[in-house]
């Protein structure tokens, strides 16, 4: 009992990562018969439902917002991020999708120092190419075809990287349930007016993948902003590449996909840019989780 008191942190770490990772999995696998806006909409309907549970047991003050706008901008924001990273995950291998997805703590960095006038030190403008060079490798410009998902999942991990600058202006103000309300919300919203054309009706199958993805989506985030009340980021982020290795050995097993070495490179460099800005304290991403992809 000592010792999971003492590293229970770690543990809701992994837990995350583990429930991330399995959500990619079921995002795959259910993508193969139902179109990516309709899962993006049943993504967002579910996870409002659940997170709707759970005002039987909150005080309704912790709701009051002067700032939706500012709810609204960052939900935008966060749609557009989804819809990349769905859209990346359906339509290349995972295991480099992946990869590229872990960089979005190097361009929280960079969008850090760019709009909110972070110092630039010489180990963040080193993790910030290492992060560049990583994608590089693993997308091999100008020496093979680069796939479409590539660039959506590149898309998606700068958008999760603009987040850092909205999470930290509402974190002044705003409790963590709030946050998550408003987001869901606004998802649901979202992607019922912008796909209400193209949304598809479900079997009984395929409503239990989706609500699957919404299930391992609300545990991700809720067991990581556990952890962060144990850990800060720079103890928790490292331990997110894992969710590379767990999902590289989960779609070996269920799609046969064969990640080039290119790929393995790429993810290490990109790993050790992840790991010199976690060790950099004063980098704005301390205080700020970045699963609000999920």
């Amino acid at each position: 009992m000592f010792i999971l008191n003492k590293n229970i942190g770690l543990f809701y770490t992994l837990i995350s990562v583990v429930c991330a990772s399995l959500m990619v999995i079921v995002v795959r696998l259910l993508s193969e018969t139902v179109n990516i806006q309709s899962i993006l909409f049943y993504r967002g309907f579910f996870g409002f439902i659940l997170v709707v549970l759970f005002l039987f047991k909150i005080n309704k003050q912790q709701l009051r917002t002067k700032r939706i706008h500012i709810h609204f901008v960052r939900s935008v924001i966060n749609a557009f991020a989804l819809f990349f990273w769905f859209s990346a995950l359906s339509t290349s291998t995972l295991s480099e999708v992946s990869a590229i997805g872990n960089t979005a703590p190097i361009f929280a960095t960079l969008l850090a120092i760019i709009f909110l006038k972070e110092k630039i030190f010489l180990s963040r403008f080193f993790a910030i190419i290492l992060g560049f060079a990583g994608v590089l490798i693993i997308m091999q410009p100008g020496f093979t075809d680069i796939s479409t998902g590539y660039y959506y999942a590149l898309l998606a991990s700068i958008l999760w990287g603009m987040l850092v600058v909205f999470l930290k202006d509402l974190a002044k103000t705003e409790n963590f349930f709030a946050v998550i309300f408003y987001f869901q919300l606004s998802l649901f919203l979202f992607f019922g007016l912008f796909f209400f054309n193209k949304i598809e009706l479900l079997n009984q199958k395929e409503f239990l993948w989706i609500l699957l993805i919404a299930i391992f989506g609300n545990l991700s985030q809720l067991f990581y902003f556990q952890a962060l009340k144990y850990k800060d980021v720079s103890f928790v982020t490292p331990f997110e590449y894992l969710r590379f290795v767990l999902i590289t050995f989960l779609a070996v097993i269920f799609f046969s996909e064969k990640p080039h070495l290119t790929t393995y490179l790429g993810s290490l460099i990109i790993f050790i840019g992840i790991i010199i800005i976690s060790l950099d304290k004063k980098i704005i991403a301390k205080r700020f989780d970045f699963t609000f992809k999920n």
